[in-house]
């Protein structure tokens, strides 16, 4: 990486605009940038990816590092800022499927189906709402309020009553319920 002098000067040219100064310094940082980034990330490719977004909002962002001021911890600080917001992008990814189907329950079952098969798909998906209805009535509003209405467990419990805890526990044992209940059917062929 080179002497703090030479980084110095190199990210003073990068500043003004410099792409080859740019490029030294993406080089020189790459491999500990993609470090963190390998931490955090699901896989090596979106590791990857997310390396590159660093660079390029860097590139962006650097007339905004004052002169004089730390190459790597600002470097470092645009990394978290991406990889905290790439977390909080899959969580929200992960809520909206939760929230909008309760087929996620089955996913294991669905993930099996050739995906280009829509008929097996609405049959599993049928079995998911027989088993749904199968449940007792209580049960089978948390499980609507949680996963069609979008509730949180806290919200369940002030209208249904226990605590947000319990509501969690249940909710637990419902998809494994639910899994079961779909794994049984699938395995006996049944449709209803």
């Amino acid at each position: 990486m080179g002497s703090d002098h030479h980084l110095k000067e190199l990210v003073d040219r990068a500043r003004t605009g410099d792409t080859e100064a740019f490029g030294i310094l993406v080089k020189d940082f790459s491999l500990a940038v993609r470090s963190m980034c390998l931490l955090r990330a699901p896989d090596p490719d979106r590791a990857d990816d997310l390396s590159q977004q660093v660079f390029l909002i860097a590139w962006k962002r650097l007339p905004e590092l004052a002169p004089g001021s730390a190459w790597w911890p600002w470097l470092e600080s645009v990394a978290r800022n991406l990889l905290r917001n790439e977390w909080r992008r899959v969580q929200r990814e992960r809520g909206f499927k939760q929230r909008y189907t309760v087929a996620w329950l089955a996913e294991r079952d669905v993930a099996a189906a050739d995906p280009g098969d829509a008929e097996i798909q609405a049959a599993q998906m049928e079995r998911l709402r027989d088993c749904m209805e199968q449940l007792p009535p209580k049960l089978r509003k948390l499980v609507k309020m949680r996963y069609e209405a979008g509730c949180s467990s806290e919200d369940i419990a002030g209208k249904m009553g226990g605590s947000a805890s319990a509501v969690r526990q249940m909710l637990v044992r419902l998809r494994m319920r639910l899994r079961n209940c779909v794994e049984r059917r699938l395995a006996k062929g049944d449709s209803a």
